[in-house]
């Protein structure tokens, strides 16, 4: 096998030493070739990589060198299944080995078995020797959600490496998620101190939405966001930063400047497809008619909570997690997955196979998403799922799980989108929203959806309302427990009492007492009237 030359690294004697015991077992040329894998990927030739490993694989496919590299690789594509049993032979091999049992909790964490991830995510913890692996560690756990351990993981990077960019940026995340808004924003306001990550720092703080800055802050943050030495990469961070925080200070017109500049920077590489999106709507309700039937009880269990981002879900959801019987478990991932191995498996796209599903189908794929889930539910019987644009799944959440409840959250049109246009997503899971038309192409196709469900299962489907949650607290939760199948408990009235890391935008929000519905769009006037008039005219 062929490849381009490439420099051999020069090693200490401690480095020379450990490649030789890793390296132990295989013949020189196979230590050759294992090397040879390394300085590829090193060199940023990963499919050249991929060649040389997958000849080792097919001649010591049980070599725990090999099997590390192939797990990896397996992470990276994010073929949990695949990678698992390759890093439990790693595991087996090398048990106080760092790298396979972070690398192992990753993957275990990603094929829902959570009691396994922690177990080898808390190993790893006690294996991470060095700054690197703790903040590594860190990561990986705040991906899986664990943020108890995300906090200790990088505490203890931070105790080795106190001025750490990545592992002050890191704990502002985990301290947000946890509820801890002081430690969030002086992790932020450190950053910006010295200088360093300063678009990310900036955004960081301002994020929080519960942090003010002030007069003197707002400045530098205006002086930052229009300085042209600024990465061009980062500036829709800083120009988000600004907008929000002129806003907060009642500068309308420079906050929709700044918000404006941050939109178009993210519309120009993510761009929004709306005839693509209107066939798929429309593809949506030929396939599942409302008047189809689903009867059974499977998925009673699982409330889901749909909807725009920014309607008012995690309220809702917070609200929910204060039940004892109730587990707020977030944004899952598990009907998408289900959903598109189906599709994979039937080689067509959701839903062009629909028509071809059968019941047992239908309660197969339920079953795939109640299994995936179910460590969710372990502590409590019931778990929330509030991935907003779940709310194109609704019918086949009809047809896999019949028992589920599912809670379409609502907020006032225009103080939905002008809040999902104040918002940075994470990439490719909102491209609507960067754009006046397209949030209200996208609000209008969601709310006829859910209109079409509330009047076809009006016992499964319940639209709810933020600004009547606001007004009417203990009548509307009433009535929200009740449709759940839930006794009212006293503790949905205390909400923002509820011990649970929250991984959205508003997760420091929701952690305060409800207060009445806020209304910033409306201090924008005639200045929102290009959005007033784009909800008029999808509507």
């Amino acid at each position: 096998m062929k490849s381009k030359a490439v420099p051999r690294p020069t090693l200490t004697p401690a480095q020379a030493q450990l490649m030789r015991e890793r390296l132990r077992g295989l013949s020189p040329t196979q230590a050759e070739m294992m090397r040879q894998v390394m300085r590829l990927q090193t060199a940023g030739d990963p499919l050249m990589a991929q060649q040389w490993l997958l000849q080792l694989a097919r001649e010591v496919p049980d070599h725990p060198e090999v099997c590390l590299w192939q797990g990896a690789r397996h992470v990276e594509a994010r073929d949990w299944a695949a990678a698992v049993p390759h890093l439990q032979r790693v595991v087996q091999a090398r048990p106080d080995d760092f790298t396979p049992r972070a690398m192992l909790g990753r993957a275990l964490g990603g094929l829902g078995d959570a009691p396994g991830a922690r177990a080898s995510l808390e190993r790893a913890a006690e294996l991470a020797s060095d700054a690197a692996q703790h903040l590594k560690l860190s990561i990986e756990c705040d991906e899986l959600g664990d943020y108890g351990l995300a906090l200790r993981a990088v505490q203890a990077h931070l105790r080795l490496q106190p001025r750490s960019t990545l592992g002050l940026l890191q704990r502002s995340r985990v301290a947000k998620a946890l509820g801890d808004s002081a430690q969030a924003a002086a992790d932020a306001r450190a950053l910006i101190a010295a200088g360093q990550a300063l678009a990310r720092a900036w955004f960081s703080l301002v994020d929080l939405k519960t942090v003010a800055l002030t007069a003197e802050e707002r400045a530098l943050l205006q002086r930052t966001a229009e300085d042209p030495a600024q990465p061009a990469a980062d500036r829709h961070l800083l120009y988000f930063a600004l907008g929000k925080a002129l806003e907060d200070a009642g500068d309308h017109a420079a906050a929709l400047a700044a918000l404006q500049r941050a939109n178009a920077a993210v519309r120009s590489t993510s761009p929004w497809d709306a005839e693509s999106f209107a066939r798929h709507v429309q593809g949506l309700a030929q396939a599942f008619p409302a008047a189809a039937p689903a009867t059974g009880t499977q998925g009673g269990e699982v409330i889901f909570l749909v909807g725009l981002p920014r309607s008012g879900s995690t309220l809702v959801e917070q609200v929910l997690a204060a039940h004892p019987q109730v587990e707020g478990a977030s944004e899952l991932p598990y009907l998408h997955q289900v959903l598109q191995a189906e599709s994979a498996r039937r080689g067509r796209a959701f839903p062009a196979w629909v028509h071809a599903a059968t019941p047992a189908d239908w309660a197969r794929l339920g079953q795939d998403y109640l299994r995936a889930s179910a460590p969710w539910r372990q502590r409590r019987p019931i778990a929330t799922d509030k991935l907003p644009d779940n709310w194109q799944f609704v019918g086949a959440i009809r047809q896999m799980l019949p028992g589920a409840r599912i809670i379409d959250c609502r907020r006032d049109a225009l103080e939905t989108c002008w809040s999902c246009y104040k918002q940075l997503f994470a990439p490719g899971l909102a491209n609507f929203s960067y754009d006046f038309d397209s949030l209200a192409q996208y609000w209008a196709a969601c709310e006829s959806e859910g209109d079409r469900w509330a009047a076809a299962a009006p016992d499964r489907f319940r639209i709810q309302h933020y600004e009547a949650l606001v007004a009417q607290p203990e009548a509307q939760i009433r009535d929200l427990l009740a449709f759940c199948g839930l006794p009212f408990d006293a503790a949905c009235l205390d909400f923002q009492a509820a011990e649970r890391a929250i991984r959205t935008p508003s997760a420091l929000q929701v952690r305060q007492p409800m207060k009445r519905a806020s209304t910033p769009a409306a201090g924008y006037g005639a200045l929102l009237d290009p959005l007033r008039a784009a909800l008029a005219a999808a509507g």
